[in-house]
């Protein structure tokens, strides 16, 4: 439900400032997905906006938002890895500014576009730290032992470095649709691995 509602919000930012007809030559792109957090192994759903400026033939920059929360379905919780109700979140918001090479143009059929810059992250995330459990070799099952499990809580900010690719289909003048890929890395290489789709509006009229 929260999802949904994400999306119907972004799409009608979309639409209103598209029909705004704003200053040529920029983009607006709004994504959805589904990706994981590789240090403590969440998954989570994302949403985000972005503004793209064509700079040169090949080249374009790029400001944008992402929101990444557990707090839509928590996997760990649901369907839990190590034992029952175990109580994990991730939840993170990502501003990037990166460069882009693209592969092709506006009027191409299909075109490619390969990312790269710093991502200022504010995260905040509750993951499992110790406690004691009780094994079962019949079975192989462990159970932990109630009042010993003890949680590990941060929030803080950091500077992640972006890498982004992406292949997006023409379907008028003014949209493009297309999938994508994003990783950020801090900690280890690939700390969010995040996969989905886009839609990206056309704003204004590009001067030739």
């Amino acid at each position: 439900m929260r999802i949904s509602i994400i999306a119907l919000i972004l799409v009608s930012i979309s639409f209103k400032l598209s029909a705004q007809q704003q200053k040529p030559g920029y983009n607006l792109t709004v994504l959805l997905g589904y990706g994981t957090e590789n240090n403590w192994g969440n998954t989570a759903f994302y949403a985000g906006l972005a503004i793209n400026k064509k700079i040169k033939r090949k080249w374009a920059t790029e400001v944008g938002i992402t929101y990444f929360t557990t707090d839509i379905y928590n996997e760990n919780k649901d369907k839990p890895t190590s034992f029952e109700d175990e109580e994990r979140r991730y939840n993170a918001i990502f501003l990037n500014m990166d460069v882009q090479y693209i592969v092709g143009n506006e009027n191409s059929l299909i075109n490619a576009k390969i990312k790269i810059g710093p991502a200022l992250k504010y995260y905040d995330y509750k993951a499992f730290r110790s406690g004691l459990f009780e094994y079962y070799p019949a079975t192989g099952r462990e159970e932990p032992i109630r009042g010993t499990i003890n949680y590990h809580e941060k929030r803080g900010v950091n500077i992640s470095l972006y890498n982004g690719f992406s292949l997006d289909a023409k379907v008028n003048s003014g949209l493009r649709i297309g999938v994508f890929l994003d990783i950020y890395s801090n900690q280890i290489l690939i700390e969010h691995f995040m996969p989905g789709i886009n839609a990206i509006f056309k704003l204004g009229t590009k001067n030739k």
